[in-house]
């Protein structure tokens, strides 16, 4: 094999490599935005849970405010009915009012029992979802840091790469780094095979001259469909 074509083969692992840690890279800055993201979904969704819980208290306030002040209006009646010096007519009409108004506090009630019932669950269950937020984002943020890490070794390993992809290049004359370069830009794998009278890059039937000329180690041959760089092993 000659040793050009030795040289763009190494290139070309190289640069595998690089596109395997770019991936890898990319891959794991994925993975730590999507943990964010879930960091900030599950407080937004705690969150939520905390302004239900508030309008849910508010809302019992509210009610048992109505109970006290129907109690109040009904005693009122009530008074004014024990007391006050009113005509038969006024009196039936005290009668019925308050006739009517116990039935709304009755009412009334039960919806302020059952609105502080499900205040006092809900109370519970937004404690625990905040217990569990905090447990949560204890492990989100130690696999956030995980990712982190792994990002900077990966950094590291394309620095490294990269000086050695640029020695690499040095050792190969100019004009075949241009060639290669021109081809890695269409082709991941810009030197192939010659495998069965067939180029493994595009697949396609090679010419026996072609063939021949690549065996013969006849200076550096490349595919008449895909112009990629070929070798025979």
């Amino acid at each position: 094999m000659l040793a050009e074509i030795t040289q763009l083969l190494e290139l070309q692992l190289i640069d595998e490599r690089l596109a395997d840690a770019n991936a890898r890279r990319a891959r794991l800055k994925r993975e730590r935005d999507r943990l964010r993201r879930q960091i900030d979904e599950e407080r937004a969704s705690v969150a939520a849970s905390q302004e239900d819980l508030s309008r849910l208290r508010h809302d019992s306030r509210m009610k048992n405010l109505g109970v006290d002040e129907l109690d109040m209006q009904i005693r009122a009646y009530q008074k004014r009915l024990d007391e006050g010096i009113i005509s038969f007519k006024e009196m039936e009409d005290l009668r019925t009012k308050i006739l009517s108004e116990r039935g709304r506090i009755n009412q009334l009630e039960d919806e302020a029992l059952s609105m502080m019932d499900a205040l006092e669950e809900k109370t519970n269950a937004q404690g625990e979802a905040e217990s569990t937020l905090v447990e949560r984002e204890a492990v989100l943020h130690r696999q956030i840091l995980q990712a982190e890490s792994e990002i900077e070794e990966t950094n590291a390993q394309l620095h490294g790469l990269a000086e050695e992809r640029s020695r690499a290049a040095d050792a190969i004359p100019a004009y075949l780094v241009t060639q290669y370069e021109t081809l890695h830009a269409k082709h991941a794998d810009p030197v192939a095979e010659i495998r069965n009278g067939t180029c493994t890059g595009c697949k396609l039937r090679l010419s026996g001259i072609t063939v021949e000329r690549a065996r013969g180690e006849m200076g550096v041959v490349t595919c008449e469909h895909c112009s990629r760089v070929l070798y025979a092993a």
